[in-house]
């Protein structure tokens, strides 16, 4: 026989054999098991639970490339012999899971070879959790990891069963650095407050939704120390569940009964009524449980007023001997204001126009009356008198001066005061000819926004607003969330609790928290990730001290309000574009 034949003929041999086996293999694989096997979660989180202070560790043996597969292998293969009978060699991908895979290494005289690409997790590839959890914090499911895939040409990913089995044990990984994290989160807010009992907290809250206005079927609420500024609890509440709407089509049968009994516990939906009692009942729900989970009551609630979450917290009575106190948050009093003026201005006809109550003039009294409440978050007397100040300040006319409660002084903002300041002892009275460089408001604008002023200047509100409490933390945690789960994007309740977990813990502790969450999946991290999570914290820590800088916040402000001028002054020349039937006409 010919040695080149009976070298074929080993080689088809050896196909053929390699070939069949993994045939075998496939038909007697189900390719959930490894990549769902849930006791290799478990474990990582048990290691977790067990650390007071998490410590990830660097992989410096872990980096991943991007690479064309039969290119570069074809090249390789060029270049190489078999170590063991110096034959040829050629590569193929067998054992395909997702994104893992295994480099099947074919000889014509030995057994055919097999090199993972990447390492295991049981007997799961790393990559594809790696790649999920990835996907999920830049906010895409499944539909876009299957899109980023088919458009890279790389193999397709899961279908939607394995996808759903793998994001539930995300979700259990996350919940777990949640706990430690706000655990640490409590401990670090009690060594913060000031007092005897340092158990007795003061809080913010403030709920957020899925949906725009009140028909969203999830919303979050946080609570956040305010000593800290980081997250000590949140709650998720969903009124849907996607198994409930399909069953909800068999009701009253046999097996709908079935179903129904072993459903319940598993149940995505933890809600019943209007989106607008989500936060409600979400942050009387951490209220509740605030001494069970951490030993702490939260004695000061600093809310917001748009909702009846204070009236919720009282008639829940969550502590037998204390009662809970309210703050108001000093950036929604102040939108009360604007609010207010607004309605004024839609239901009193005549009081718009130049000279008069225009958006402009709206918003400045608006940023006076939080400016008198910020600047003087010490007294509510001062914060009253600043108050008025800014409504006879508008009064005020050339020949009726009311400046007297404008802060005195050349630095203060009020024209008349800054004149007067400037001038020697023995010709202040020269001030009585002062001229003002702007126009009073008329005396039907006065009348008219009167009674918003001394609603908003009582006793009872302005005690509430003494201390200068805010919910900006609350708010930025909020614009966190939904960047993880888009509102543009239909999602189910776990990958919004994913996201608003990871939100918490990223900000509590920084990008690092993504590698604590990352290790507990049992997920290895290199130098590449610990240099990204290093630089996006330093990029938002230096971003943060810039914006907080006080000529920066003013420059802000002034372009902010000259775009404001620049629209007023376009829509003035253009005149009405829009409108419902406005061209009609034409």
């Amino acid at each position: 026989m010919n040695p080149n034949e009976k070298v074929t003929r080993n080689k088809r041999a050896l196909l053929k054999t390699y070939k069949s086996r993994s045939k075998k293999r496939k038909q007697s694989f189900n390719p959930k098991t490894p990549e769902t096997n849930e006791a290799s979660f478990s474990a990582s989180r048990r290691k977790i639970e067990l650390q007071k202070q998490i410590v990830v560790p660097q992989d410096n043996s872990i980096e991943y490339r991007i690479l064309n597969f039969v290119s570069v292998f074809s090249a390789i293969a060029m270049l190489v012999k078999c170590k063991k009978c110096n034959n040829d060699i050629k590569f193929q991908t067998t054992s395909t899971r997702g994104l893992g895979f295994k480099i099947a290494v074919l000889c014509d005289q030995c057994p055919p070879q097999e090199i993972p690409s990447c390492t295991f997790i049981n007997h799961s590839y790393e990559i594809n959790r790696r790649f999920i959890f990835t996907m999920r914090v830049l906010g895409l499911g499944l539909k876009g990891a299957q899109k980023f895939c088919g458009l890279m040409d790389m193999p397709k990913f899961f279908y939607q069963t394995t996808y759903e089995i793998i994001l539930k044990h995300i979700h259990s990984c996350v919940k777990t650095v949640r706990d430690v994290l706000f655990e640490k989160a409590v401990k670090e807010e009690m060594e913060e407050t000031d007092g005897q009992d340092n158990t007795k907290l003061t809080v913010s809250g403030d709920g957020t939704w899925k949906k725009r206005g009140f028909t969203s079927l999830f919303g979050v609420a946080s609570i956040i120390g305010y000593y800290s500024g980081k997250v000590l609890d949140v709650v998720v509440k969903s009124a849907f569940c996607k198994m409930c709407e399909v069953w909800n089509k068999k009701v009253n049968t046999t097996e709908y009964e079935e179903w129904l009994e072993n459903h319940e516990a598993e149940c995505t939906a933890n809600h019943k009524g209007s989106s607008g009692k989500m936060e409600v009942e979400a942050i009387v729900e951490m209220f509740k449980r605030s001494e069970t989970l951490h030993g702490v009551k939260y004695e000061n609630y600093i809310g917001d007023g748009d909702s009846k979450t204070y009236s919720g917290i009282l008639n829940a009575a969550p502590y037998e001997d204390i009662s809970v106190n309210k703050k108001e948050c000093i950036g929604h009093v102040q939108k009360r204001m604007g609010t207010r003026l607004r309605e004024c201005k839609t239901k009193n006809k005549g009081l718009g126009g130049k000279g008069k109550l225009t958006g402009k003039m709206i918003d400045k009294l608006t940023v006076y009356y939080g400016l008198a409440i910020r600047r003087n978050y010490e007294s509510a007397n001062n914060m009253r008198t600043a108050i008025w100040a800014t409504y006879n300040h508008y009064s005020s006319t050339n020949e009726n001066l009311k400046h007297e409660l404008c802060p005195a002084g050349a630095e203060s903002w009020c024209e008349w005061q800054r004149a007067y300041a400037e001038l020697p002892s023995n010709q202040k009275q020269k001030i009585k000819s002062f001229m003002h460089t702007y126009d009073a408001l008329p005396t039907d604008v006065l009348t008219a926004i009167k009674p918003i002023y001394e609603n908003l200047s009582k006793q009872e509100l302005l005690d509430r607003c003494v201390g200068g409490f805010t919910q900006n933390n609350n708010e930025s945690y909020n614009q966190l969330i939904w960047k993880i789960s888009p509102k543009i994007l239909p999602s189910g309740s776990i990958p919004i609790e994913i996201a608003a977990y990871v939100s918490a813990c990223v900000f509590n502790e920084g990008s690092k928290a993504l590698l604590q969450i990352m290790q507990t999946m049992g997920i290895s991290t290199g130098p590449n990730a610990h240099a990204f999570v290093a630089d996006e914290d330093q990029e938002h820590i230096a971003t943060a001290e810039r914006r907080a800088q006080a000529n920066t916040q003013e420059a802000r402000k002034r372009r902010r309000q000259e775009k404001i001028d620049a629209l007023e002054v376009a829509s003035a020349a253009e005149g009405l574009l829009y409108g419902p039937g406005i061209d009609d006409s034409v």
